[in-house]
């Protein structure tokens, strides 16, 4: 199909993206230019023991991730595993609760500190994403294929076939889940506080920042790990388009569940401890903490505890809500033009438009909050109010929901948009009325995904002044001080408003949301 030469919301979308996305980091360019001593910092021995140290982190999640994820996530989507359908609601539970919270609980629990609980439970709450790339590719494989196999060979010609297909969506998802460890600051931060330093990127570019509030000096410490994401980044995006064209055929027949026989019962176990360590440790620690934990646990001492939250981070809660909903109903307009143009623009478009709203997360959000700083603190009608919280979250996520909407096109027929743009319907109302009524599932999972992000974001919020008004940030400094019911009364309701969006949609709708590319 022909694309129009102007479309005025995906002007706007472009304009949004340059401003909100990428001006952040052409303004840390432009400071690293003008400074170019500071890029001595990279010749301290320590930077390479701290390149080799994350890297060695982001390796060691990407592989627990994987071994746990894409059995998981295969098992839930295509077998008969008891009680499949529950597990694997259950099962996104730990990437839905914050870091933050597995490791104020977990390091509770066992007494386990340093690089090797720092991978676990950064493996841990990434899991997740590993599961869904792989129950989504699991459940394209046309069903004539898997009967073939059968056929031909039985079950071991099943795997032989099915493994090659879902193999790309599952390296996507390490490849994400590597990128979200070597990022992470908020949980080394807080396993370190309790046991053996282990110092990352992240730490060294925040105590950069923090100590010196030297802007140049702090860019060029986070170079190596703007590298590293790019490693992470590219083979990401062109796995997941591989992963998805792999799988989408013609006259597609839904694959049947296969029978695991006497495997079933150990195939849910499995599952079952993944959900129980990934989301019933924490949620039952928080729970008993919040009742009065080792004083004593009693249903008066839990109400209290919820009380005190409610009344000290009422305030907090509600600009966590409210940027989250503003971030999430903002971007979804900008990622439906973003992701409609790069599936039905020529070969640049198609590869280029991906790669451009992923360069935000190339930049660890420590260093994407630091250049927001050194962008809008000249602005202090926007620097100080939540506007400049709204405006990062979209710039830093927008990549999101664009590679969703970009997927969910992909699979409608352009010909309903040609007959359209022959009957003289303008670019707009092409967008609302032909393309996005069927994309409602991506769309929905899009804003999702943003507010979930939004109200998790505590990297940047230690960072930026105006997202110091949210939950997350009030419990990483609550925490630092000592466990208290009342810090774990509010871990559960920012668990709650985290969650919330989802169990909603799945009470008032009989479809599934789709949340992934």
């Amino acid at each position: 199909m022909k694309t129009p030469r102007f479309d005025p919301l995906f002007a706007l979308a472009i304009a949004a993206l340059a401003l909100l996305g990428l001006a952040p980091l052409g303004i840390m360019g432009w400071r690293l230019v003008a400074a170019p001593e500071s890029l001595q910092v990279l010749e301290d021995p320590r930077v390479m023991s701290l390149l080799g140290r994350t890297l060695a982190l982001g390796l060691s999640v990407a592989a627990i991730a994987g071994l746990v994820g894409a059995p998981f996530g295969f098992l839930v989507a295509r077998t008969n595993l008891p009680l499949g359908k529950l597990l694997g609601a259950l099962g996104l539970l730990p990437f839905l609760i914050p870091p933050l919270f597995l490791a104020t609980t977990w390091t509770q629990v066992w007494d386990l500190r340093g690089a090797t609980m720092t991978a676990l439970l950064i493996g841990l709450s990434n899991t997740p994403i590993v599961a869904l790339f792989t129950a989504k590719a699991a459940g394209r494989i046309d069903a004539r294929r898997e009967e073939a196999a059968l056929l031909a060979g039985g079950r071991p010609a099943v795997f032989a076939m099915t493994w090659p297909l879902i193999a790309p969506a599952v390296m996507a998802g390490c490849a994400f889940a590597f990128l979200f460890a070597i990022h992470d600051f908020a949980l080394p931060d807080y396993v370190s506080s309790v046991g053996p330093k282990f110092n990352v990127f992240a730490d060294e570019v925040f105590a950069v920042w923090v100590v010196d509030q030297n802007a140049p000096e702090a860019v060029a410490t986070g170079i190596p790990l703007v590298l590293l994401t790019l490693a992470a980044l590219l083979p990401a995006l062109l796995l997941m388009r591989r992963g998805s064209m792999a799988t989408i055929e013609g006259n597609f027949e839904a694959p049947k569940p296969m029978d695991l026989g006497a495997a079933r019962w150990p195939a849910f176990l499995f599952c079952g401890a993944f959900v129980v360590a990934g989301a019933g440790v924490p949620l039952g620690r928080l729970f008993w903490e919040a009742g009065g934990g080792p004083r004593g646990w009693s249903l008066p001492a839990l109400k209290e505890a919820f009380a005190l939250a409610i009344e000290l981070g009422r305030s907090d809660i509600f600009h966590s809500i409210l940027f989250a909903v503003a971030a999430a109903s903002l971007a979804l307009p900008l990622a439906l033009a973003l992701g409609h143009r790069a599936e039905r623009g020529g070969f640049i478009a198609r590869f280029g438009l991906p790669l451009t709203v992923l360069l935000p997360l190339a930049v660890p959000a420590i260093l994407y909050g630091i250049g927001t700083i050194l962008l809008w603190n000249r602005f202090e009608w926007i620097y100080g109010s939540g506007a400049l919280v709204v405006m990062m979250i979209i710039g830093r996520f927008l990549c999101f929901p664009t590679l969703v909407c970009q997927s969910g096109v992909a699979a409608l027929d352009p010909q309903l948009e040609e007959a359209a743009q022959l009957a003289g319907a303008s670019p707009l109302r092409r967008l609302l009325q032909i393309v996005a009524p069927p994309l409602w599932p991506s769309l929905a999972g899009s804003w999702t995904l943003i507010f979930i992000l939004a109200v998790r974001e505590l990297d940047a919020a230690v960072i930026v002044p105006a997202a110091k008004q949210t939950a997350m940030y009030r419990v990483f400094n609550a925490v630092h001080f000592g466990h208290s019911n009342y810090v774990a009364a509010l871990s559960l309701l920012v668990i709650f408003v985290v969650i919330l969006p989802g169990l909603l949609w799945a009470l008032f709708s009989n479809r599934r949301m789709e949340i992934l590319p």
